[in-house]
């Protein structure tokens, strides 16, 4: 019987569960407040994993995504250590602003039906 989800699927949601504590920790030292994984894309072949990440309060992004970029290695030690891979794959991290979109969106909404 096959699996419902194919292993690149099954490694990719370990991945977001492990990086979440430490990913909220560096938001929290870099001084953005909430930041989240909203998900992880891995390679078929488990060779690259992008990280996604979203802040809800973040005017400085770039500073942000330099924090993260430094901590990239720490991070794939994180992975390596807790999912006990042969190899670890490399992690790339993304802004997603979908969230900072959808309030935008719902803000103009609001503002249009106050009119």
């Amino acid at each position: 019987m096959p699996r419902e989800f194919p292993r690149h699927v099954r490694v990719a949601e370990n991945i977001r569960r492990v990086l979440a504590e430490p990913v909220m920790r560096a938001g929290r030292d870099a001084g953005v407040g909430m930041l989240t994984i909203t998900h992880v894309d891995l390679a078929p072949d488990l060779t690259q994993a992008k990280v996604a990440v979203s802040a809800l309060s973040a005017a400085d992004t770039s500073g942000l995504m330099e924090l993260l970029r430094e901590l990239r290695p720490a991070m794939r030690q994180v992975v390596s250590r807790e999912l006990r891979l042969k190899k670890s794959p490399s992690i790339f991290f993304v802004l997603d602003d979908s969230i900072a979109k959808a309030a935008r969106i719902g803000d103009l909404l609001l503002n249009r039906q106050a009119e």
